[in-house]
């Protein structure tokens, strides 16, 4: 018979957890390189929160959560005199029209805009009422102002359901005589000629991948010559 000291007894007491401890951690370590290459497409999968393709209608008339929701994310003090000269300019002539459906909602902060857009009669959207978050940057008229609808936007093939906008005129085609309210028209005019409520085919993808950008910095290939 072996004689055994305390000392001897407490490190035989210990050594299986220290194995078994080891051979965990070698298992992290190995979870962890096969997790490196095994690819992972949990990036592409997105609840219906951001897709929202069940919603067919915007917003209703009580509905004053946008108010709270939204953020005001641009510093008036930066703007050029003439570029606050061009805004007010705009905004004014948005103002001053009736009966188009168009309507400013709130220009507190004159270089964050919300426009109520209210569907025409005799169309799918007739009656129904969306709002418009309109952005200005230092560089206006000179490049376009981010103009997006909030959501829920509109079920149209040219409008994505987070709310962007397939229109040339808000990319490439944007010229400086150009303002908001001709924005706002050619966005009803869209509306209009729908035959029926549809996503763009390449809805779900768009919104993935676009979470994030500047709409008007974001390469558009136009599905065709209507947008």
């Amino acid at each position: 018979m072996t004689l055994q000291l305390p000392e001897e007894e407490e490190a035989e007491a210990m050594a299986p957890s220290a194995v078994t401890s080891c051979l965990a951690g070698l298992r992290k370590l190995l979870g962890m390189l096969l997790s490196l290459l095994s690819p992972s497409y949990e990036y592409s999968k997105v609840g219906s929160e951001l897709l929202q393709n069940d919603q067919m209608e915007g917003f209703h008339p009580e509905d004053e959560s946008w108010r709270t929701q939204r953020k005001k994310i641009n510093a008036v003090d930066s703007l050029n005199p003439n570029v606050r000269k061009r805004i007010l300019r705009d905004l004014r002539r948005l103002k001053s029209e009736e009966g188009l459906g168009l309507e400013v909602e709130d220009c507190e902060c004159i270089t964050d805009w919300v426009v109520k857009l209210v569907g025409a009669k005799g169309t799918v959207y007739e009656g129904e009422l969306y709002r418009l978050r309109v952005r200005f940057h230092a560089d206006y008229p000179g490049q376009p102002p981010e103009v997006t609808f909030m959501r829920p936007a509109p079920v149209h093939e040219h409008i994505y359901s987070d709310g962007k906008i397939c229109l040339n005129i808000l990319y490439n085609d944007w010229n400086p005589q150009l303002d908001v309210k001709s924005v706002c028209l050619s966005l009803l005019s869209m509306l209009s000629s729908a035959k029926s409520k549809k996503r763009p085919p390449d809805n779900d993808s768009t919104v993935v991948m676009s979470q994030g950008q500047k709409t008007r910095n974001m390469q558009w290939e136009f599905h065709d010559d209507k947008c």
